[in-house]
């Protein structure tokens, strides 16, 4: 009988021995011994001691924070736990980074004349009519009599240290802090609303792209008369109220402003007043200083 026992126990310590040594740059590999004075066989002991068994699944070399495993089940809740940890802290960034980028509106604020000093002035013959009569003699001015939006950026109507340019080519060329964009009467009954918003849209992120610090002020297009409004199929409120409302709409107050100087000069029809016009669509030079005095109603501060 003691002899069987002996034979079991000798089998056993030899099996287990060969598990160990087979599985000792395996599942054991995070264990050590001296070979020469402990026997594999001790290793497969440790292990069934720390819940790994010969079995198991292979053990990573180092838990993610640079410890050894005890067992496999720690394994599991330490590497479950490590990953919970990881996503709580990387959706802890992206919402700081978020709350950083996510800006609180700006108010605007009265200024002077000198806000306008480093500012341009992009649009149409009502641009135009603001730089003849404004006395923004400070800012710059790329307009011209018919610019659209649809040629826009083809036209070298800009000019440039006595040159003509394109508009891109201008405004490569010097750095502003202010951009004021009107434009829209003359696309009235052209294309589709749509076909004007998608070349508008792309016109403001030139814009921010092409002017990185600049504040962008995208302003209402001016109504007309109410006279001419009520006769005209083409050139009438409502749909310089539909341009409008989506202008307005890219708008963050951020960064991009939505200014309507149609708040000083129309009626209370909304149409442009009688007094203030010569042609129905544009101011007398005289009434150029309504706009300018709304504008500096709109200044943005530094903080």
């Amino acid at each position: 009988m003691k002899c069987r026992v002996a034979v079991f126990l000798i089998i056993g310590w030899g099996v287990l021995s060969l598990i160990g040594y087979l599985k000792k740059d395996g599942i054991y590999k995070n264990y050590s011994i001296d070979v020469k004075k402990t026997p594999y066989f001790v290793l497969v002991l440790d292990g069934i001691h720390d819940k790994i068994y010969p079995w198991s699944k292979e053990l990573p070399d180092l838990l993610p924070d640079g410890t050894k495993p005890q067992n496999q089940e720690s394994v599991i809740a330490s590497t479950e736990t490590t990953d919970e940890e990881n996503v709580a802290g990387q959706t802890e960034t992206v919402m700081q980074d978020t709350e950083t980028a996510a800006a609180k509106p700006k108010k605007f604020i009265q200024v002077d004349d000198s806000y306008f000093d480093d500012a341009v002035f992009i649009g149409d013959s009502r641009t135009v009519g603001l730089h003849d009569y404004g006395g923004l003699d400070h800012s710059d001015f790329f307009a011209t009599v018919g610019m659209n939006i649809y040629d826009l950026w083809k036209d070298a109507f800009c000019e440039v240290n006595g040159k003509k340019v394109t508009l891109e080519e201008a405004l490569k060329a010097k750095q502003y802090k202010k951009v004021y964009f009107q434009i829209g009467i003359n696309e009235m009954g052209r294309g589709t609303l749509d076909g004007f918003m998608n070349e508008y849209q792309n016109a403001v992120e030139k814009f921010k792209t092409l002017q990185p610090d600049a504040v962008i002020y995208v302003q209402a297009i001016m109504h007309v008369t109410q006279k001419k409004s009520d006769s005209d199929p083409i050139f009438n409120n409502p749909g310089i109220d539909a341009r409008n409302q989506r202008i307005q709409q890219l708008a963050d107050g951020v960064r991009v402003f939505y200014i309507d100087v149609n708040e000083v000069v129309c009626d209370d029809q909304g149409g442009l007043k009688q007094e203030l016009t010569f042609d129905n669509l544009h101011l007398y030079g005289s009434k150029y200083n309504i706009w300018v005095d709304f504008l500096k109603t709109k200044g943005i501060g530094t903080e």
